[in-house]
């Protein structure tokens, strides 16, 4: 009933996911009014947001949705604010994050004297496939291991952020909704105009 009456095109998925038609503001205030609208609580929902936040570090992309859902399900969080927390992950943040999540990867094991083979410089998604299958130990493992630290370390910070982003949100709505009730009232307890 709602549904696009063009459907969009892969390119035209990729483009939108990396700059939005309708902007960026917009589209976060769009995000803020939905985020307002699920019905749980502000902590729950703060939670499965950083949930999909911070397991964003984690360079297995295709698995976020599916993890972060995971742990707001087994802690009792949002899933749905979970999926939406993922969003923080992408085509933008994800170079530094996976960057950082290699280098903390890197210095753990280097600390317990664990072997680590440097980034290539040229790296391609057939490098990554053939570096996993062969020799997953070297490079990948260290990756996935400063992950999961990132997200560990970075969660209680989404946390809170996340928090005080809902609540402002859903006090913001609330005010809104009084104003737009004493706007009525008044309307109707004025005296009619002679």
């Amino acid at each position: 009933m709602f549904g696009r009456r063009k459907r969009r095109t892969l390119p035209q998925h990729l483009r939108e996911a990396l700059w939005p038609s309708m902007g960026w503001r917009r589209t976060f205030r769009y995000a803020q009014h939905r985020l307002v609208r699920i019905k749980d609580t502000t902590t729950s929902i703060a939670r499965g947001m950083a949930f999909g936040a911070a397991i964003s570090f984690l360079p297995l992309p295709g698995t976020h949705i599916f993890s972060a859902a995971l742990l707001s399900w087994g802690t009792r969080s949002s899933v749905l604010a979970s999926v939406v927390g993922t969003l923080a992950g992408n085509p933008w943040t994800f170079p530094f994050m996976w960057w950082g999540a290699y280098k903390l990867g890197d210095w753990a094991f280097f600390v317990l004297g664990l072997p680590v083979r440097e980034m290539p410089e040229q790296f391609e998604w057939k490098e990554l496939v053939h570096e996993v299958t062969t020799d997953p130990f070297s490079l990948f493992v260290p990756w996935v291991c400063g992950g999961i630290i990132l997200a560990f370390l970075s969660w209680p910070f989404f946390y809170l952020a996340f928090y005080r982003l809902v609540r402002q949100a859903r006090l913001r709505q609330k005010q809104w909704k009084i104003h737009r009730l004493h706007k009525a009232g008044r309307k109707l307890t004025e005296p009619p105009k002679a």
